[in-house]
């Protein structure tokens, strides 16, 4: 991932919190308000108390949902950037594959090379001369395709 994007992630991230945290200092405001005005005395003070209390824990997990959210779409947005090692007798292509061994599947049609993987991954890959026989490895999320020309 680029420094741009991890950049972006976390600005996004802080502006995010900012927010969250004003929107709750807000609605504490507006409570607290609303209850000295009505309920004077340690009924209000109680009520109070547990009007901030709900207003922290609801801001504490919109700010959890938020992070998660964020995290899958950082993910999704994400390009597949795979190694392509080309030589006279073979091209090597080398890139992490999300998924189990049995979900990643390699196709190859004329010039192109298709890689499917776990979570929905699918990738096509053009390329640069023919192709006669190919054999792939996977070891801990790394796919390895050694392409014969």
């Amino acid at each position: 991932m680029s420094l741009y994007k991890k950049r972006r992630g976390r600005e996004i991230g802080d502006a995010i919190n900012i927010i969250t945290i004003f929107i709750g200092v807000i609605v504490v405001g507006v409570i607290l308000t609303l209850l000295v005005r009505f309920q004077r005395g340690l009924l209000g003070i109680v009520l109070g108390g547990l009007a901030v209390a709900l207003v922290i824990y609801w801001i504490l997990e919109i700010r959890k949902t938020m992070k998660t959210e964020f995290k899958v779409r950082e993910i999704d947005a994400r390009e597949w950037a795979p190694d392509i090692i080309e030589n006279k007798e073979e091209i090597v292509v080398v890139g992490k594959v999300p998924g189990p061994r049995e979900k990643i599947k390699v196709l190859l049609e004329e010039n192109f090379l298709e890689v499917k993987g776990g979570l929905g991954f699918r990738k096509v890959v053009k390329l640069p001369s023919k192709i006669v026989s190919f054999n792939t490895s996977y070891n801990n999320g790394v796919l390895e395709v050694r392409l014969k020309k």
